[in-house]
């Protein structure tokens, strides 16, 4: 089959990799995390021992930073940490990231993935003849006797193109895409 250029003999800027790959990666963050500071944390504000005399340091009271049980100094608040990535950026990291697996030699392209019943013994089978330990899967649909066969195998996955993403691909060493996927691919990109 004769490879499309634009996609496959993309330039690679690892800098916008990387910026698509830290945008994904910031927003799958929930920024959920809290803790409490010193005003927040539930306890006596009475002054643990008198100001001066004693040769201790000065406290006003036990919900200071530097007691067990006090609040924390300077706490991690909610926040949110999405970014917003431009749609021609996304699009670009997908064509260099498909073009990065190509360079390499792991990019490998099958006709179809034959699978009439749900195996996964056939399925793991199938991926052994093409020595593969670890891979990315990129169907054309959703096929269930695909996604359950696969789903029980460690380090593979199993995604459509129109889900596929330049995380998913950087993600995985090797990437298993079907014919139709391929044509699929370079429809949505093209």
């Amino acid at each position: 089959m004769k490879l499309p250029e634009a996609i496959f003999g993309a330039k690679v800027s690892k800098q916008l990799l990387f910026d698509c790959v830290q945008a994904y990666l910031a927003n799958k963050r929930q920024g959920t995390v809290k803790a409490k500071d010193r005003g927040e944390v539930h306890g006596t504000t009475a002054k643990m021992y008198k100001q001066k005399g004693t040769g201790r340091a000065r406290h006003g009271s036990a919900k200071a930073g530097i007691f067990v049980g006090g609040g924390s100094a300077f706490p991690p608040r909610p926040r949110d940490w999405t970014q917003r990535t431009p749609k021609q950026m996304k699009k670009t990291a997908m064509f260099q990231a498909l073009a990065l697996r190509y360079q390499e030699g792991n990019l490998i392209l099958v006709d179809h993935l034959g699978v009439e019943t749900i195996k996964t013994k056939q399925m793991a089978a199938q991926l052994r003849k093409w020595s593969l330990t670890e891979a990315l899967l990129v169907v054309e649909k959703n096929d269930e006797k695909i996604w359950k066969s696969v789903r029980n195998i460690p380090r593979m996955r199993v995604v459509t193109f129109s889900d596929v993403n330049a995380l998913d691909i950087l993600s995985f060493g090797k990437i298993v895409v079907t014919e139709k996927a391929l044509e699929a691919l370079e429809k949505r990109l093209g």
